[in-house]
């Protein structure tokens, strides 16, 4: 997101704030490692580079950059600048496409003409016979997931003794992926896959995973350190499958580097193979070519949004301790998006209105139900990082959440709890790997910032019914943009520069 710093709006002070922050940072930046080669252009350029790493820019391009002296600190390739960090990892990733791929391995032919498959699926699973690296692309209900789970079926016709891993980025995300193959096969998320331990990434280490056959769903959630350091741990003999849709929002973290290597080793599936959403997939693919074909809400952006969104969200109490096991169901039906954080229309302060609302209205001995996300992984409880739970309360004339226990579904007491969200609103960005039967998405003035991505993913959130709440020119003004982060990786598979 970029931010007209001459004209901070008051909603956003704190961002605002947090920018200029950075820029005294990429000052500094500049200044410690020009030294006594310091110039005013010399510190202008590095600052421009420091905030564009800091904006999950693996490298900037410029073609007019002014003379540098020899500085350990940035890499120059051709027009392109990169902090050392980022030049690092994007070449660790290619060199470890590189060692894949030329590990072909491929397995004994197999006969696709008898198996019901579209011309592009049977195309995903020969791909993934004959590279130890492949990935299969495409949208919501393109049958991705089902794709992949051929190839398993095949796969484990060839090698019964196989041993086969599902991962994804977030919890709720692996579970989906192990409940749609249908087979009793461990799902993990990346992180206690790669026993990353926050703060922690340990690249350039020589551990690999025990496994025939990885699969990853939700790889456009990957950033650069996690692509990385999953491509270094699969092993000689060890095949890896990625899955995901290049069209959605890229990570917050550096690089959108699922979007490149799709483009490059991915077998694209087109054809929505979901009757009841076709509305929802003509509209995500006008979004992609950066045409709005859809309606609406007419709801303004103000002081009476929180009491409409109260009305649709239609918070139960009841005298009776609800059963966990419903009210995490009633999660995947109805659930609110919002392309903003910070600011009064922000996803935190719609959040904490809501409930708020909820304890004007409930009762003294009334139970409650408040969805949460976990935000940060926790080994012990066996939580992570956009795993999605309730917590259920009995109120004593309000709601305190701390009197709640959650339930994911396992029972966590509150005091055990790693830190959380509340998630009657959840962002885009942190909806990836999720899918609700009815979606309202919420962009408000500032939304314009992002790109068609970001309409794009709220969209195919939903399975069955999608609202979206905002001011036509606002999402013509996101559909004109790209959320894409700037990187290398594409210039040197083409030009094979490792």
């Amino acid at each position: 997101m970029k931010i007209d710093l001459a004209k901070p709006q008051q909603a956003d002070f704190h961002l605002f704030e947090c920018r200029v922050n950075k820029n005294i940072l990429n000052s500094f930046f500049a200044k410690r490692i020009l030294k006594d080669a310091y110039t005013e252009e010399r510190a202008q350029f590095l600052e421009a580079l420091m905030q564009s790493a800091r904006e999950g820019h693996l490298c900037m391009e410029a073609p007019a950059a002014p003379d540098l002296p020899n500085l350990e600190a940035i890499v120059k390739q051709g027009n392109r600048y990169y902090l050392h960090r980022n030049w690092t990892l994007e070449t660790h990733i290619l060199e470890q496409i590189q060692r894949l791929r030329g590990e072909r391995q491929p397995l004994p032919p197999v006969d696709l003409d008898t198996i019901s498959l579209l011309p592009a699926q049977k195309k995903a699973v020969q791909n993934a016979f004959e590279n130890s690296f492949s990935i299969i692309c495409g949208g919501p209900g393109t049958g991705k997931t089902y794709t992949a789970a051929t190839f398993v079926r095949l796969f484990l016709k060839q090698q019964p003794k196989a041993k086969i891993i599902l991962a994804a980025p977030t919890g709720k995300a692996a579970s989906h992926l192990q409940s749609v193959l249908g087979m009793e096969i461990a799902a993990k998320t990346l992180h206690r896959l790669l026993k990353i331990r926050p703060g922690e990434m340990n690249l350039f280490s020589n551990w690999k995973i025990d496994a025939d056959l990885v699969i990853v769903d939700e790889a456009s959630m990957l950033d650069a350190p996690l692509l990385a350091k999953l491509l270094e741990s699969i092993g000689s003999g060890t095949r890896l499958l990625l899955l995901g849709d290049p069209d959605q929002l890229p990570p917050v973290e550096a690089g959108s580097v699922f979007r490149e290597i799709a483009a490059h080793f991915g077998t694209q599936l087109e054809k929505s193979m979901r009757t009841e959403n076709s509305e929802i997939h003509r509209l995500a693919a006008s979004v992609n070519r950066g045409e709005w074909t859809g309606n609406c809400l007419s709801w303004e952006f103000d002081r009476h949004l929180v009491h409409k969104l109260y009305e649709k969200l239609d918070p139960k109490f009841s005298w009776e301790e609800p059963n966990p096991e419903e009210a995490l169901c009633a999660l995947n039906r109805f659930r609110i998006l919002g392309a903003l954080r910070a600011g009064p229309f922000g996803i935190d302060a719609l959040n904490e209105q809501i409930v708020h609302e909820m304890s004007l209205k409930i009762r003294p001995g009334q139970w409650w139900t408040v969805p949460i996300m976990i935000t940060s992984n926790s080994l012990d409880q066996d939580l992570y990082n956009g795993n999605c739970g309730v917590l259920i309360g009995k109120s004593r004339g309000k709601i305190v959440l701390r009197d709640g226990t959650a339930y994911f579904p396992q029972k966590i007491p509150y005091k055990l709890l790693p830190p959380f969200e509340i998630a009657f609103c959840l962002s885009v960005h942190k909806s990836q790997g999720s899918e609700f039967d009815q979606v309202l998405a919420l962009f408000p003035e500032g939304s314009e910032h992002f790109g068609k991505e970001a309409v794009y993913t709220a969209i195919t959130r939903a399975k069955k019914g999608i609202e979206i709440a905002a001011q036509e020119s606002i999402l013509r003004t996101m559909l004109a943009k790209h959320s894409g982060k700037t990187s290398g990786l594409t210039a040197r598979l083409l030009d094979n520069l490792v």
